[in-house]
């Protein structure tokens, strides 16, 4: 009997020999559709948020505007910041934010602040005070008079 040289062996395979792979590729493909899958389902709520912050930027110039003119932030209430951001609704101190585009403010003669509700039981807030920068924050209360507890340097 001769025996074959080694150069001759065939490598036998058998039928899990590329199993391994594909579990592999399987589990990277599935991974990867669920990162586009949670990346499309958070985007309305990046999109909520940054309306929210908009709102309270634009409710800071009225506010800033109102305090140019007049030397304090007393005057910057509901009814002069509706006059100058005519797009959005502003209410009092007591009553609460109701969505994106509605803004509760607190205005005293050296501070000012202000909330908005992104969603339900999450409110932004900002808080103005004469020579300082200004303070955000978030909260489940949605008042002005929430709003003043903002202490954060950022949102």
């Amino acid at each position: 009997m001769t025996e074959a040289p080694a150069g001759d062996e065939v490598a036998s395979e058998s039928p899990a020999a590329g199993r391994g792979f594909w579990i592999v590729a399987g589990a990277l493909g599935l991974g990867c559709v669920l990162l586009i899958v949670q990346i499309l389902v958070n985007r309305p709520i990046a999109e909520t948020i940054a309306h929210a912050q908009h709102t309270l930027r634009t409710s800071q110039a009225a506010a800033e505007d109102v305090h140019s003119d007049t030397g304090s932030f007393l005057e910057a209430d509901a009814g002069a910041l509706a006059v100058r951001a005519p797009s959005l609704t502003f209410r009092g101190a007591e009553d609460v934010s109701t969505g994106l585009n509605d803004v509760s403010v607190f205005a005293s003669e050296r501070v000012w602040a202000a909330a908005v509700m992104a969603r339900a039981e999450a409110c932004f807030y900002l808080r103005l005070e004469e020579d300082s920068d200004p303070l955000y924050g978030v909260g489940g209360a949605c008042t002005g008079r929430a709003a003043l507890g903002a202490s954060d340097p950022r949102w």
